[in-house]
């Protein structure tokens, strides 16, 4: 390590960061002062070795790469006792940010990940929860944890029609591939995607009930993005629209950039804003609500205890409420 004392600096931990709103938040800390102590994780070595260096030259010159494939519990395991091991050892300083930008959205709800989950939940959901579960050691007292949500978690107006809205099921369906007589199209995997995002914050409300005296666990809505990756998984036409038509909408509340998101990212990561939040939904610098969807103490525990299950965990009861879920600051 080098520059100032590390104890003095942000330590954290950033998933995807090599495009889209990942590598324009990696920009943003990147240029923060004093600089952070970065670690980018991603499972292709090469454009995170990019991101290292773009962020070297900016400044943070602490910035390291690590290897971590979402779509592996092997892998996240494996990424996260690394870094347990490199702070045990005094490698590195304990995190005290970590902000889980990764995802994925496909075509359909068939691929599998590489333990046979259906890919988007793996990723999205049943990774997230392992890689905090393994990187607890790690994190510094008080850490601040951002999950990065979704509109599309409401379905509606909020992804301008584009992505079908979610459909909760029991977690244990959830992570089946292949489930359902339309999983093979298209509204299968965008049905998946929004249904992850709306797990993505019953998820948080979960950690901040469980793990609250320890850490803070909020959830960031980026906004609607138009011209990022999220078309992929859309039809031709709606590509086209997303592309060409959706940007002139950037006038209007909630639509934004990923450079201009990656600003209020930052801020909320780091405690430049929010810094009491707990178990919150901020969008784009506004603490707000998530969907009434997500307020559901039931699917929480559920989804919690299927979630240790499948990472080969013993659930244990959540505690009572915590004062701020929901998006209430303490």
């Amino acid at each position: 390590m080098t520059g100032t004392d590390i104890t003095s600096r942000p330590s954290v931990l950033l998933t995807g960061p090599t495009r889209g709103l990942g590598r324009a938040v990696l920009d943003v800390l990147a240029r923060h002062r004093p600089a952070p102590v970065l670690l980018l994780a991603g499972r292709d070595r090469t454009a995170v070795d990019t991101a290292v260096t773009a962020a070297r030259t900016a400044g943070a010159h602490d910035a390291a790469p690590l290897d971590l494939d979402l779509a592996s519990l092997g892998s996240t395991r494996a990424a996260a006792r690394t870094v347990v091991e490199q702070v045990r050892a005094g490698h590195r300083p304990p995190l005290t940010a970590v902000l889980a930008n990764a995802g994925i959205q496909v075509t359909d709800r068939r691929r599998r990940s590489a333990d046979g989950h259906e890919l988007t939940f793996a990723v999205n959901v049943l990774a997230q929860h392992l890689l905090l579960r393994e990187l607890l050691p790690a994190l510094a007292p008080g850490a601040h944890v951002v999950l990065v949500g979704s509109g599309t978690h409401w379905g509606g107006w909020r992804s301008m029609g584009l992505v079908a809205p979610p459909r909760w099921e029991d977690p244990v369906d959830l992570a089946r591939a292949d489930a359902g007589a339309d999983a093979g199209r298209v509204v299968a995997g965008q049905r998946a995607y929004a249904t992850s995002k709306l797990a993505v914050v019953l998820l948080a409300h979960a950690w901040q009930r469980h793990e609250g005296h320890r850490l803070r666990v909020n959830v960031y809505d980026p906004g609607l993005m138009p011209g990022t990756g999220l078309a992929r998984a859309m039809a031709p036409w709606r590509q086209w629209v997303w592309r060409n038509v959706l940007p002139a909408l950037r006038v209007l509340p909630g639509v934004t950039t990923p450079a201009a998101s990656a600003r209020h990212l930052a801020a909320l990561a780091l405690g430049r804003t929010h810094p009491d939040l707990r178990g919150g939904y901020a969008s784009l610098g506004r603490v707000t609500r998530s969907s009434p969807a997500s307020y559901d103490r039931d699917r929480e525990d559920r989804l919690w205890q299927v979630l240790e299950d499948l990472t080969g965990r013993e659930a244990t009861p959540g505690p009572g409420p915590v004062h701020g879920v929901g998006g209430v600051g303490r």
